[in-house]
C-alpha cells in the first residue's frame, strides 16, 4: 500500500472510531466528563449573576443618593455593566459545550443499555436513563428562560445607565425612582430564577456522581 492509500485508510478508521458510540466510553469516566461540563457552566452562570448584581447595587447607590461621588459611581456602573456583558458572552460557549457533552453522555448510556441481555435490568436501565435525560432537558429549559430574562434585565440596566449619562444630576435621578422600583423588582425575580437553575444543576450533578 502506498503512502497516499495508507493515509486514506487511517483517516477512514479514525472517522469510524469517532462516530462509533463504543460501550467503553460509558461508565464513571464518561459521567465525570459530563458532570465537569455542567460544573463549568454553573460557575459561568454564577460569575455573570454576581457581576450583574454588583451593577444593580451600584445603580441603587446612585438612585438612593448614597454614592459619595455620582461621577465615580456612574463610571463604576458602566464598567460593571460592561463586565457583565463580557461574562455573559464568555459563558455562552460553556452552555454549548455542556449540551454537546450531554448528547455524548446520553447517547453512550443508551448504546450501553442495549448491550444488557437481562430484560429486567435493561428496562430498569432505560427507565433511569430516560428520567435523567428528561430532568436535564427540564433544567436546560429553565436555564434558557432565566438567561433570556437575565439578558432583558441587563438591557434595562444599560438603558438607565445611558439615561443617567445624559443627565447626571439629582433632579434627573429623582425621575428614575418609579423606574428603579420596577427595575429592582425584576432584578429580584431574575436573580431568584438564576439561583433556582443553579440549585437544580447542583442537585442534578449530585445525583450523577458516584
Amino acid at each position: 500500500m502506498n503512502t497516499r492509500n495508507t493515509r486514506i485508510a487511517v483517516a477512514l478508521a479514525l472517522t469510524v472510531a469517532a462516530q462509533r458510540p463504543a460501550a467503553a466510553q460509558t461508565g464513571p469516566e464518561q459521567t465525570q466528563k459530563f458532570v465537569k461540563s455542567v460544573e463549568v457552566t454553573v460557575k459561568a452562570i454564577g460569575e455573570s449573576r454576581a457581576q450583574l448584581a454588583k451593577a444593580v447595587a451600584t445603580y441603587n447607590s446612585m438612585i438612593e443618593m448614597t454614592a459619595p461621588d455620582l461621577k465615580n459611581a456612574y463610571k463604576d456602573l458602566t464598567r460593571d455593566i460592561a463586565e457583565s456583558e463580557k461574562k455573559v458572552i464568555a459563558g455562552r460557549p460553556r452552555v454549548e459545550e455542556m449540551n454537546n457533552a450531554a448528547n455524548v453522555y446520553f447517547t453512550s448510556r443508551h448504546a450501553s443499555a442495549q448491550a444488557i441481555t437481562d430484560p429486567e435490568l435493561k428496562k430498569r436501565s432505560e427507565e433511569r436513563l430516560n428520567a435523567a435525560h428528561e430532568q436535564f432537558q427540564k433544567i436546560s429549559a429553565a436555564g434558557k428562560e432565566a438567561r433570556q430574562n437575565f439578558d432583558t434585565l441587563m438591557n434595562d440596566a444599560k438603558n438607565q445607565a445611558t439615561f443617567l449619562g445624559h443627565d447626571l444630576n439629582a433632579s434627573a435621578i429623582a425621575t428614575l425612582k418609579p423606574d428603579a422600583a420596577k427595575f429592582n423588582a425584576r432584578a429580584t425575580a431574575v436573580f431568584a430564577k438564576v439561583d433556582d437553575v443553579t440549585r437544580m444543576f447542583e442537585e442534578y450533578m449530585a445525583s450523577l456522581k458516584p
